[in-house]
């Protein structure tokens, strides 16, 4: 299980803990998938992959356009579901997961 406080991620054996402000956060496949708050005009792809030394493994990669069009938003929620793992944008889009590569796999819409 994992808590969020501001900027740090407890878990039950450790806290880790970042510079930037964290919304979400799930452990999946024994790394920790985090979706940080910006304020940056292109604050865009805020989704990271660490391992839990920190080890920065992925940045999440921009939405193909033939699966998310054109228009770019901010990520505000990661969830995993059957062993797979979703973010969720601004817009209430929610986009698959590759969990090795940080890669977009497909996309459906949650609001």
């Amino acid at each position: 299980m994992i808590t969020i406080d501001n900027n740090k991620i407890i878990m039950s054996d450790r806290t880790i803990e970042f510079n930037e402000k964290i919304i979400e956060a799930v452990d999946i496949d024994n790394k920790l998938i985090v979706v940080f708050e910006t304020n940056k005009d292109d604050g865009f792809d805020n989704v990271y992959c660490y391992e839990y030394d920190k080890t920065e493994l992925w940045r999440i990669q921009p939405v193909p356009k033939e699966i998310g069009g054109t228009a770019r938003t901010p990520y505000v929620g990661v969830d995993k579901e059957n062993g797979s793992c979703q973010v969720v944008d601004f817009f209430g889009r929610r986009f698959k997961l590759n969990t090795s590569s940080g890669e977009i796999l497909s996309k459906d819409i949650v609001k």
